[in-house]
């Protein structure tokens, strides 16, 4: 072949490639099932082939074999680790396989798109056996060999550590760009998605998105927040709740305070009362350093408690309020917090 011919091989494979369906999905690629021919002849289906893995099962592939109507189809489905019993399958999700074919009399006839369930296999298009071994029709390369496109989309994703589904923020939301629902979060070269209507619903102050911007996308700063954190503030804006740390709960309320999202806020300074309520502190480092952050970022509940354990062991820690009052920033407080304040040293409550 000469090299002029194989550059323009190349381009056409490389322009096929941007222009694919399989892209659209969160794990997606080609594979090749060898030796078709002589499946077809010994009546028995090609051994799976390995696409993928994720969490703890993997992406499969075999082309079977129906000597009884003189057909083939490929067959894809999921395989969870030993044992069974604890794979986490996940939700039902958009599936796509498509035979890539040279001739183009069939090109767009030999694909499937369907929304599958986790565990149910597959079935590919479906075909005949003298359509696959006439090799002007192109289903197999000159080693016999037939190519697949494959993708499978998980919006979804189990989180063995925190035993919990997150969504997969690190995937483009399925079909997002067709639809316009998908919002992307760039840092850098690192990005993220999430689906608009979702994250919008709690977006009291447009600060995430701006139906006025040309694009869907949020550039993150560069040095104020880090991507595994934000990754964390979308999950809980979700809805998902993740079990966090005192230092990851700051993390995330940084970025909820910058952003305005409410509900992430409250989320976390549950967490962090819950927390607070279940510690014996043996002086007023901590107590007063939650006050001092929750006054900057509004949480009014954790102000209140973190106070109220800070006055009540005032003679036991030997405070002086003067040195309390300024570590406070009195001057600086919101009308809501000077309330808060004012409510625990006259009345004892809040």
């Amino acid at each position: 072949m000469c090299k002029k011919s194989l550059r323009s091989r190349n381009s056409s494979s490389e322009i096929h490639a941007k222009m694919s369906e399989r892209f659209k999905y969160s794990h997606n690629g080609i594979c090749k099932i060898p030796n078709v021919p002589e499946t077809i002849a010994a009546d028995r289906n090609v051994p799976s082939i390995f696409l993928f893995e994720m969490n703890d099962f993997r992406g499969m592939i075999y082309l079977a074999v129906r000597s009884d109507r003189k057909m083939i189809y490929p067959v894809a489905y999921l395989l969870g680790h030993n044992p069974p019993e604890s794979t986490r399958i996940p939700p039902p999700a958009p599936i796509f396989l498509k035979i890539l074919i040279k001739n183009p009399n069939f090109m767009n006839k030999n694909k499937i798109k369907v929304f599958a369930e986790g565990k149910s296999p597959l079935f590919g298009p479906e075909i005949p056996f003298l359509d696959v071994l006439n090799l002007k029709n192109g289903f197999l390369d000159e080693n016999g060999a037939m190519t697949i496109e494959y993708g499978f989309h998980f919006d979804s994703i189990f989180d063995e550590d925190q035993e919990i589904w997150k969504f997969n923020l690190k995937c483009e939301v399925f079909d997002g760009e067709s639809k316009k629902n998908m919002i992307t979060y760039e840092k850098g070269k690192n990005k993220l998605f999430s689906h608009k209507q979702l994250i919008l619903f709690h977006d009291s102050h447009s600060k995430i998105y701006n139906e006025t911007q040309e694009t869907d996308t949020l550039k993150l700063p560069l040095y104020f927040i880090k991507m595994k954190n934000f990754e964390k503030f979308l999950q809980i804006a979700h809805g998902v709740q993740l079990k966090l740390d005192s230092s990851d709960l700051w993390s995330v309320i940084v970025i909820a305070h910058r952003y305005g999202i409410k509900n992430v806020l409250a989320y976390c300074e549950r967490q962090l009362v819950m927390d607070f309520e279940e510690e014996n502190y043996t002086d007023e480092f901590i107590p007063i350093q939650y006050a001092m952050r929750a006054i900057k970022f509004n949480l009014y509940r954790l102000l209140a408690v973190s106070l109220e354990l800070v006055l009540k062991n005032l003679e036991k820690w030997d405070i002086d309020t003067d040195y309390l009052f300024k570590s406070l920033n009195w001057e600086e407080m919101t009308n809501e917090s000077r309330k808060i304040v004012m409510a625990n040293v006259l009345y004892g409550e809040y």
